[in-house]
């Protein structure tokens, strides 16, 4: 199972959107800071990879990226990558 993740401030506006499996949306790993408390963050399940990456990119582009001046999170990419790690 692949899913999209959603980091959310203490007021609930998201600060991070990502795709992962397993528990990457709930540690480190090779994020540049730390996760929320596992209660502000919000998954969606998908049956493929790719059906996850086109989510990713969607909710990447429909927040916006802070360092573009979009919006609020701080992905400093479009998303839709895959990582292998």
């Amino acid at each position: 199972m692949f899913y999209t993740y959603l980091w959310l401030r203490e007021d609930g506006t998201p600060y991070y959107a990502g795709k992962g499996r397993g528990n990457r949306a709930f540690i480190r790993h090779s994020h540049r800071f730390p996760p929320p408390p596992n209660d502000r963050i919000l998954i969606q399940e998908f049956s493929t990879e790719m059906d996850a990456l086109s989510a990713e990119k969607f909710l990447i582009s429909y927040y916006g990226r802070e360092d573009e001046g979009t919006g609020s999170l701080l992905n400093l990419t479009d998303g839709g990558d895959v990582w292998f790690s």
